[in-house]
């Protein structure tokens, strides 16, 4: 594929990635993209950066934001794109998400602290440099202490489902985020659909059409993890039920480098035709 290329799907210091909303801009003009859309874990805070940064590097910047959701008894994601920033259900809806972020900050440390590890929550809300606080950044902390030696390791040992010191924490519905995104003036689009967890017996063109009946507007066909095939299949399955096209790298910056901006792992392309269809379809609503 050639042409125009966009991102629709990564991440700031606003929540787990390591460049700052500016810096991701910027970056994204070194790479060549036309159109970005910052889609941080339940926070728009850096936005507003982005979008001025946007217009100093001539990026086209698209507002997002990845919610996540409880299907099946695991966690899947929502995006949203071009939506009312200042919408006040949309955003009284990411702060209670972000206030059971918190609170499962605090059972975490306390959980390590019984297992031994010595952690604070306040040197794990400084790595986070005061902004939306995730396993991430409990993860570099217990890097820093020398309690595991790589990234995976803390989440394998201790913070991943079923590890030591895992818990759940609040998370909306499928369709509630979808009704959140749209209520909003926004385009909802189900995250990257490899890793939808589904119910015994269940297919993904199962619960497409319940979210579709709840006005889904699109699915991530173009992602860094997904085979040729997977593409195939959910450019298939767009089609079939009138979504639109989206794509992105879920670029995270140097805690996952081999995640590439705009390039995934090396064969993503999304074109900018995909930003496009947003746009198209928020100036509809």
């Amino acid at each position: 594929m050639d042409g125009p290329r966009c991102d629709l799907h990564c991440h700031s210091t606003e929540s787990d990635g390591t460049l700052t909303p500016r810096e991701l801009v910027k970056h994204a003009r070194e790479v060549g993209l036309r159109s970005l859309a910052l889609t941080d874990h339940d926070t728009i805070a850096g936005i507003e950066e982005a979008k001025a940064a946007g217009e100093e590097y001539g990026v086209r910047v698209l507002s997002g934001v990845e919610i996540s959701v409880e299907y099946a008894s695991k966690t899947v994601h929502m995006l949203g794109y071009c939506f009312d920033s200042g919408a006040e259900r949309l955003r009284a809806g990411l702060d209670k998400l972000v206030a059971g972020r918190n609170e499962r900050n605090t059972k975490i440390v306390a959980r390590l602290n019984e297992l031994g590890l010595r952690v604070t929550l306040e040197e794990i809300e400084a790595e986070a440099g005061g902004k939306v606080v995730g396993r991430p950044h409990i993860a570099r902390v217990l890097l820093k202490h020398g309690y595991v030696s790589t990234w995976e390791e803390a989440f394998e040992k201790y913070l991943a489902r079923g590890a030591a010191a895992y818990f759940e924490r609040l998370r909306f519905a499928p369709v509630d985020a979808v009704a959140l995104i749209r209520d909003a003036g926004g385009v909802a689009v189900l995250a990257h659909p490899k890793y939808v967890a589904l119910h015994e017996g269940e297919t993904l063109e199962d619960i497409l059409r319940t979210l579709v009946d709840a006005g889904l507007d699109g699915i991530e066909c173009f992602y860094t993890d997904h085979t040729p095939e997977e593409t195939a299949e959910y450019l298939e399955l767009a089609k079939r039920y009138g979504l639109i096209v989206t794509g992105g790298s879920d670029f995270h910056g140097s805690v996952k480098p081999e995640i590439a901006l705009g390039s995934g792992t090396g064969g993503l392309f999304v074109p900018d035709s995909c930003a496009e269809a947003l746009l198209n379809r928020a100036n509809r609503r």
